[in-house]
């Protein structure tokens, strides 16, 4: 099986929020943050993504791949020196306030979180890796992580990411991701969050 062509994305976030929202839509930090009914979850999910996606296009690189002519997986990172300001920030703001007043507290509790353990150090930061749901199990996340890798790698610094996923946990360690934190966050219904670290292959 050859390995899935990853390009870089110069597209809208319209494009990809759809995508996203389903991919993220059933994660438990996403049924703690946006409510436990699917259908108003889903859109806010989706909003909520479109967001994410439009800041990264602005501040970060977003990377895709297509089957059949079509977005099927999609990551959204940041590079050492890569941070959203000012502008760049204004997808996520408005995103974020669609959710409603509820949904947004509870965002921004685990933002406050997340931030307060970020790594100072220069790094990669995987922001979002989703993969639409029926195309799952075909290795496109696998190729979309290989990519970050070897960019991680030829600037010598390390990767970081958060999940709140068991399987996705199984999968990052798969490709050199430790564990270095794990958190229960009580504020959201006790969720559970783990925070990973891949560092730079040796030469």
């Amino acid at each position: 099986m050859s390995e899935p062509r990853v390009e870089r994305f110069a597209g809208a976030a319209a494009e990809l929020r759809g995508l996203l929202g389903r991919a993220f839509c059933d994660n438990p930090g996403m049924v703690a943050t946006l409510g436990e009914e699917r259908p108003t979850r889903l859109g806010r999910a989706t909003r909520l993504m479109g967001g994410l996606s439009g800041m990264a296009l602005l501040s970060g690189t977003v990377e895709v791949i297509r089957v059949g002519g079509e977005v099927a997986a999609v990551s959204l990172s940041y590079g050492p020196g890569q941070k959203p300001r000012g502008r760049a920030l204004l997808p996520m703001y408005l995103a974020g306030v669609s959710t409603g007043p509820r949904a947004l507290v509870r965002l921004l509790r685990l933002d406050e979180f997340l931030r307060t353990h970020h790594p100072r150090a220069p790094h990669f930061f995987l922001a979002v890796l989703g993969v639409e749901p029926a195309l799952q199990g075909r290795r496109l996340g696998s190729a979309l992580l290989r990519a970050l890798s070897a960019r991680a790698d030829a600037a010598r610094v390390p990767c970081y990411l958060e999940t709140d996923r068991e399987p996705a946990k199984r999968l990052y360690m798969r490709y050199g991701y430790e564990v270095v934190g794990e958190h229960d966050l009580a504020h959201l219904g006790g969720v559970r969050f783990w925070r990973m670290e891949r560092p730079p292959a040796r030469r």
